[in-house]
């Protein structure tokens, strides 16, 4: 378990700087795409299509790192009135079902990361597509992990008889 844990820690921290290096790569460019635009009238021919592929790079990045935090979209409506015990329970219902539909998202966006490889059809610069949507079944895997991660800590905590839920869970 020890393993997992520091496995997590260094997820995050790649996920942390990987996203601070996008969105900087992401303003220099779509600066440097107004100024030719606004001064010169042209633009780079592969600087739009590049930058919404980065910005599904920072969604799922995002997304990863929401599921770390336990901020993950949640309707708190119904939880916030129940017992601890039943929001403890529910709370794992929902990871494991979350886990489910994680891997199941990850098994067929790896399908369709292995058809484009196989067809081989470049984006820009005679760059391949699916470096692009990589992103998506990892991003699925790591959300996959980390769910079942949370998972296993809250059957933990059940056993240890520890009933509460992290603040974002409350």
């Amino acid at each position: 378990m020890v393993f997992f844990l520091k496995l997590n820690k260094l997820i995050t921290i790649l996920t942390r700087w990987t996203i601070v290096s996008i969105m900087s790569c992401m303003i220099v460019m779509a600066i440097f795409q107004i100024l030719l635009r606004n001064i010169f009238e042209t633009s780079i021919e592969w600087g739009d299509i590049f930058l919404r592929h980065l910005v599904l790079w920072i969604g799922f990045l995002g997304a990863i790192v929401a599921t770390d935090e336990n901020r993950h979209i949640s309707v708190e409506v119904i939880t916030k009135y129940l017992p601890d015990k039943t929001k403890k329970i529910l709370s794992i219902i929902i990871s494991l079902f979350a886990t489910y539909i994680c891997y199941i998202l990850f098994i067929a966006s790896y399908e369709f990361l292995l058809l484009e490889k196989e067809t081989g059809g470049n984006l820009l610069l005679n760059i391949p597509i699916w470096y692009f949507i990589i992103i998506i079944p990892t991003g699925y895997l790591v959300m996959a992990f980390r769910f079942l991660l949370s998972l296993i800590i809250k059957i933990k905590e059940i056993i240890n008889k520890n009933w509460s839920l992290p603040v974002s869970h409350q």
